[in-house]
C-alpha cells in the first residue's frame, strides 16, 4: 500500500540525459530519454506539489495540495520534453510550463546529471467546489533525465514495482475499505499502532481517504496525521479494536471480529472533512474491516 500523500517541505532531485546509441552498420533509433520534472510552492494557505513519473514510457503526473491534515492529490497523464510539461487535470484546470534547466544536462550510466529549472507558462487549477484556486504564470522547480537508453541497468533499477509490505512483530493494523476498482470510487482508513516498544515519534498514524476516478484522473482527498497514545485501542486476540481519533476526525468506531453471528463488523460514528466537499462516514456495514498484528515495514 502505497502512501503517496505525505507532503515533504525540502525536495530534492537528480537529472539524467539520454546520448545516441549507434550501431556500426546504421544509427538505431532510439526511444525519448526519460524525463521528469518536481515543482512546489504556496498557494493561500495550502502548500501545493507536482511531479511526474516515468516508468518505462508510462508518464503520469501527481498533483496534491495540503492544508493541514488534509490533502486533496490527482494523478493523470503527462507530456515531457527537453524543455516543455503539459498534463490536463479534467474541468479542473491545466498545467503547460515551458522550463530552461540550469547545471549540466548529459549523464552516464554512473551518475545522475541533476540541476534547477524556471517555469514559465500556464498553471490555472481549482479545487472542487473552489476550495483552492492557483493561476501561475511561473514558477521554480528541478528536474530529471534519466541515463541513457543504453543503461540497462539503471533503468533496471528504476523501474516502478507492486508494494508489498512485510510486517513487524509489534503493533497493529486495523484497515476497513468500502467501494471497489470497478465501481472506480470508494472509501478506506488504516490506523497503525507501532507498539510500546518501538523506536517512534508517534505511537501510531492514521490515513484516510475519499478516491475515485474521473475526467481521465485518479483522485484522492482524505486526512493523515500521526497518533498519540488512547487513540487506537485494539486487542488482535480477542478480535476487537475502538478508535477516537483527533480533529480534523470526529467520532468513533468499534471494529469486532465476531461481531455479527462470527462476522467482522466495524461501526460507529467516524467521519472526516474533505476538501471541497461535505464530510464522509467512515463506519457502517458497507465496510469490509480486518485487524492483524504488525505493522507494515519499508524494504
Amino acid at each position: 500500500m502505497r502512501r503517496a500523500l505525505v507532503i515533504a517541505g525540502v525536495i530534492c532531485f537528480g537529472l539524467f540525459a539520454a546520448a545516441p546509441a549507434l550501431s556500426s552498420a546504421a544509427p538505431v533509433r532510439k526511444s525519448p530519454p526519460e524525463r521528469e520534472v518536481t515543482l512546489a510552492f504556496r498557494q493561500d494557505g495550502f502548500v501545493v506539489f507536482f511531479d511526474t513519473t516515468d516508468n518505462d514510457g508510462e508518464l503520469s503526473a501527481y498533483l496534491a495540495v495540503v492544508r493541514g491534515r488534509q490533502r486533496a492529490s490527482y494523478q493523470v497523464p503527462v507530456t515531457i520534453t527537453a524543455d516543455r510539461v503539459k498534463a490536463r487535470f479534467g474541468s479542473l484546470g491545466e498545467l503547460d510550463y515551458r522550463y530552461v534547466p540550469r547545471g549540466k544536462t548529459q549523464p552516464g550510466c554512473e551518475h545522475e546529471a541533476e540541476g534547477r529549472a524556471h517555469f514559465e507558462g500556464t498553471f490555472t487549477f481549482s479545487g472542487e467546489n473552489d476550495c483552492i484556486h492557483i493561476d501561475r504564470s511561473s514558477a521554480d522547480g528541478v528536474f530529471q533525465v534519466y541515463a541513457p537508453e543504453g543503461c540497462a541497468q539503471a533503468r533496471r533499477l528504476r523501474r516502478a514495482v507492486p508494494y508489498e509490505p512485510t510486517y513487524s512483530d509489534e503493533g497493529a493494523t486495523l484497515q476497513a475499505d468500502a467501494g471497489s476498482p470497478t465501481q472506480e470510487q470508494g472509501l478506506s482508513v488504516t490506523f497503525f499502532d507501532v507498539g510500546p516498544r518501538a523506536k517512534a515519534t508517534a505511537r501510531g498514524a492514521v490515513f484516510a481517504e475519499l478516491w475515485e476516478v474521473r475526467e481521465g484522473m485518479s483522485v484522492s482527498r482524505g486526512v493523515s496525521m500521526p497518533l498519540g497514545r488512547g487513540v487506537f485501542s485494539h486487542s488482535v486476540k480477542a478480535g476487537t479494536a475502538t478508535l477516537r481519533p483527533p480533529a480534523p476526525f470526529s467520532g468513533s468506531a468499534h471494529f469486532d471480529r465476531r461481531g455479527n453471528g462470527g462476522a467482522p463488523t466495524w461501526t460507529g460514528s467516524l467521519a472526516m472533512p474533505i476538501l471541497g466537499g461535505e464530510p464522509v462516514e467512515l463506519a457502517g456495514p458497507a465496510f469490509r474491516a480486518h485487524l492483524h498484528r504488525g505493522v507494515p515495514q519499508d524494504e
